[in-house]
């Protein structure tokens, strides 16, 4: 039997079966040259019949003809799921007599991972159920069946289950389909590139570019071993823009072109819209805005022209950031507009947050306040669904920033105190692996050094029990050989003495490691809660001291253009800059993100003043060298106080104080930031009514309840 003959045969089962609309007869392309569309002409063939009639004459050729239909079918469920699903289910039940079960796998494979993309997780698990049913009589069934659990969870945003349940369908495909012969006939690495795929976005979305990169290229591999030009565009132009993050320019433009060769071979389009996409997420990386926006206009051109309307409201998420990154807030509000319903219809929870939380930025631009608050609060919500706390308080801080710059402090400081306490929250759930995660980076970078004072531990611990043991046979002979005793005892004395010696220095070592910052070199936020809840036993409830809360402004802004190796690089460089502002006896550490917090003891009123500014000049009026050579300009916000406060001496205990401060700072970036911010008295006369001024210290300070001096960098 000849492939032509094959592909005919195939082609008919792609012809309407049963009430199927005809017009999806038209997406089944010839799949070789001189062939034509089978069916166009014919009766309705029965698909049953014509697959036994394929497998008799040529099983292989079948099989490989009948994974690109369902491929087809699959791109086509992507956009509708309904009438794939319904396509699928009524060939299910006329297998229901005579089921093949290389045909049956095919079936539910494919409508297992429609159903998926589409978020029905009903369909999805129970097509999943019956491909693991199979799984005995072909153990390829169980990798699928994984991989339609990964795409399902990742669809639905349960991202550790995706991870799981990918990991799974891997390792299987691995066992089965790897190498020159496949173990089982029912191979199909489609199936394998999709869960590939999941886990290079998983370890991007990490930030460990290193090993994405290597996935990518695994994914790359298997899109090659089928021949299929779309999973090679897609992949290539992905591997493309994680080649740029990893600093190798000519490999990411090689790639690329690579990526729009295979993209002009898919007639679909497709394959070129994800290159469009990732053609404007390299350019934003390069921080070529101009050249982000034409690709992904054209990228919705294409979508429109080959009827995606899923991929086109995709595109027009990444165009809304475009929009609002250029200031152009009504056009941000119209793409996000025109993309939420076709979201909602699909129940994509991964990118239904961020379109409202971007039309909510755009609302509140243009001043439609109430219902920007409502989206943001409803993007929220969606994200809290997900327990992703992080995106969460990225999310708080991007709308506290743009709620005080339409004026509306109050719910601007609502906003950063809800990102306040949630950090707080994210780093007390963490703070019980603080210690390890410092011992695992030592070990890392470190190696033997620190394997070496492990192990001479164990030795001096060790010692100790040996020590114990030789002291009882010591008093045990002593009444026999008195003197012999006595100097095996002074020995073993020695021997102990120096054995705790060098067990407290280790102990002191292991301390300093846990409390200082691994980045910077300043104590971190564990050492500094502990030196002031100290200090505060011994002087009593009332902090007593000067605090200076300091935050990077635009920290976001300079990772975004310049990467976080450069964000890393500023960090280090403002630490070094306040260690050379502080005294003998003042503490610096780094309190978290890129806020710093400096205590000092002795320093209040004017004196506590000169030491903020000189700090505030100290980073803004030198530009930063990076490590490649370039400068550029880091300013602060940062607020300051003495306690107790003037002219009552009202006190606080230090985490208010430290929280009152905090306010401060934010008031400092709400007025335009590069500046300080410095509380300079009170009128409450006891601790209640301090610290009901600073639960609403905007305000306080409007009232005079608290008397604010507000100094720019450029008048300090």
């Amino acid at each position: 039997m000849s492939r032509l003959q094959a592909c005919l045969i195939v082609a008919a089962l792609a012809w309407p079966v049963a009430g199927w609309p005809a017009a999806n007869a038209s997406m089944v392309a010839a799949p070789q040259a001189g062939t034509s569309r089978a069916g166009s002409n014919a009766p309705a063939a029965d698909p049953l019949a014509a697959w036994r009639g394929l497998e008799k004459l040529d099983g292989a050729i079948a099989l490989a003809e009948l994974n690109d239909l369902a491929s087809r079918w699959a791109a086509e469920g992507f956009d509708e799921p309904d009438v794939v699903l319904d396509r699928l289910e009524e060939l299910q039940q006329g297998l229901a007599a005579a089921p093949s079960l290389a045909w049956a796998r095919v079936v539910e494979r494919t409508r297992g991972l429609v159903a998926a993309r589409a978020g029905r997780e009903a369909v999805a698990q129970e097509a999943a159920g019956r491909l693991s049913q199979m799984a005995d009589r072909d153990p390829v069934a169980a990798a699928d069946a994984a991989m339609v659990r990964a795409m399902l969870d990742d669809q639905l945003w349960r991202t550790e289950s995706a991870t799981g349940h990918a990991l799974e369908a891997d390792a299987a495909y691995a066992r089965f389909c790897a190498g020159g012969v496949q173990r089982s006939n029912s191979c199909d690495h489609r199936g394998w590139w999709q869960v590939v795929r999941l886990l290079t976005l998983r370890a991007d979305r990490q930030g460990n570019r290193l090993e994405a990169a290597r996935l990518q290229q695994r994914a790359n591999e298997l899109a090659a071993q089928v021949n299929d030009d779309a999973l090679l565009a897609w992949g290539l132009s992905a591997q493309a823009v994680l080649s740029h993050y990893l600093n190798d320019a000519e490999k990411s433009r090689r790639e690329m072109a690579q990526a729009e060769r295979h993209a002009k071979k898919d007639p679909t389009g497709r394959a070129m819209i994800r290159v469009l996409m990732n053609t404007a997420v390299l350019a934003s990386a390069r921080n070529d805005h101009a050249g982000s926006q034409p690709a992904l206009e054209e990228a919705v051109r294409i979508a429109r022209n080959v009827g995606s309307v899923r991929l086109e409201a995709q595109i027009l998420g990444s165009l809304s950031d475009e929009f609002l990154r250029a200031g152009r807030a009504r056009e941000a509000l119209a793409a996000v507009e025109r993309a939420l319903p076709v979201m909602r219809r699909f129940n994509d929870r991964r990118n239904l947050p961020v379109m409202l939380h971007n039309g909510g930025l755009a609302r509140i631009r243009l001043g439609q306040l109430a219902q920007g608050k409502a989206d943001l609060e409803a993007a929220l919500q969606l994200w809290e669904q997900a327990n992703a706390r992080a995106r969460i308080e990225a999310a708080l801080n991007e709308s506290a920033d743009a709620l005080a710059a339409v004026g509306d402090v109050k719910a601007a400081l609502e906003h950063f105190h809800r990102a306040t306490r949630l950090r707080e929250q994210i780093d007390n759930d963490t703070r019980d692996a603080v210690l390890g995660q410092l011992k695992e980076r030592f070990r890392t970078e470190a190696g033997q050094r620190d394997l070496e004072l492990a192990e001479r531990e164990n030795s001096l611990k060790t010692a100790r029990l040996e020590n114990q043991s030789l002291m009882q046979r010591v008093w045990m002979l002593a009444s026999v050989a008195l003197a012999l005793a006595a100097g095996v005892l002074v020995v073993q004395l020695r021997r102990t003495r120096h054995a705790n010696l060098q067990l407290r220095r280790s102990e002191a070592l292991l301390k300093v490691q846990s409390e200082r910052d691994p980045l910077t070199g300043l104590a971190n936020r564990r050492h500094f809660r502990e030196a002031l809840a100290a200090r505060q036993d011994d002087e009593g409830d009332g902090f007593v001291g000067g605090l200076i809360l300091l935050d990077v402004d635009h920290f976001k802004r300079i990772n975004d253009e310049h990467g976080h190796a450069v964000g890393d690089a500023v960090l280090v460089e403002v630490a070094q800059r306040l260690a050379a502002c502080v005294r003998a006896g003042d503490v610096a550490c780094r309190w978290g993100g890129e806020e710093f917090l400096l205590h000092t003891p002795a320093l209040r009123g004017e004196a506590l003043e000169t030491l903020a500014l000189r700090v505030l000049g100290e980073i803004g009026n030198r530009p930063f060298k990076l490590p490649d050579g370039r400068e550029i300009s880091v300013t602060m916000s940062m607020a300051y106080a003495g306690f107790p406060l003037p002219p009552h001496g009202t006190t606080l205990p230090w985490e208010q104080a430290v929280n009152l401060v905090d306010m401060g700072l934010y008031s400092a970036k709400a007025m335009g930031r590069d500046r300080a911010v410095g509380l300079n008295g009170t009128d409450a006369t006891s601790t209640d009514a301090l610290v009901r001024a600073a639960d609403d210290f905007e305000r306080a300070r409007q009232d005079g309840r608290l008397t604010v001096k507000v100094t720019p960098r450029s008048a300090a």
